[in-house]
């Protein structure tokens, strides 16, 4: 039951979960953004919103475009009040479904990000080949994890890092690099890849 809720988080005790993630994952958030250097002009996308503070964090870069995705209706209805409430000057488009849906996604992008959610994912490899092909020429992704699982370890977080390297790569990413940070109760791990071969 407590999987479920952080996997897809449904109700009055989803959107508790909800609000848990996002006090855990605020500086995960940051550190995973920080490897994208989004700006004015582009089109972003978050695989697994949650509570919406990353795409909050977002928004403040003024990108032309922000889209976000979820399979928990609990969250979206979250994310909506508070889109709505704190009236952002730029849309965000919010769209409820699961990350399998991304395969009939067609939004050019520049920046794609998700954290603690690729672990979720059906079909992580035809996903991730498809949001390559809609990847402008310079455009980068940011996969981040922190194990969570009963008997996770810093090994695990290693582990993860490789196997999130290793779909980058096969999906044809490039310049695909392996980045860690200290975290409780294990080191978090963020893999970035470019669609093309070139330094950013």
């Amino acid at each position: 039951m407590i999987y479920n809720q952080f996997a897809k988080p449904e109700g009055i005790t989803g959107k508790v979960a909800g609000m848990f993630m996002e006090r855990e994952n605020r500086e995960l958030n940051d550190w995973t953004l920080s490897f994208l250097d989004i700006g004015k002009g582009d089109t972003v996308l978050e695989v697994g919103f949650g509570s919406g503070a990353a795409l909050k964090k977002s928004a403040t870069f003024e990108p032309e475009a922000l889209y976000g995705i979820d399979p928990s209706e609990a969250m979206v209805e979250m994310v909506l009040k508070k889109l709505n409430d704190q009236a952002y000057s730029k849309q965000i488009g919010i769209i409820h479904g699961e990350a399998s849906h991304l395969l009939h996604f067609h939004k050019s992008l520049d920046k794609i990000y998700a954290v603690n959610t690729i672990t979720f994912w059906d079909r992580p490899f035809e996903i991730l080949s498809h949001l390559r092909t809609l990847l402008s020429e310079k455009g980068k992704i940011a996969l981040t994890i922190v194990p969570h699982e009963e008997g996770a370890t810093d090994d695990t977080t290693e582990v993860l890092g490789g196997q999130m390297k290793n779909l980058l790569v096969k999906a044809g990413y490039k310049n695909v690099c392996i980045h860690y940070k200290s975290e409780k109760p294990n080191d978090a791990v963020c893999v970035t890849g470019m669609k093309n071969d070139m330094i950013g």
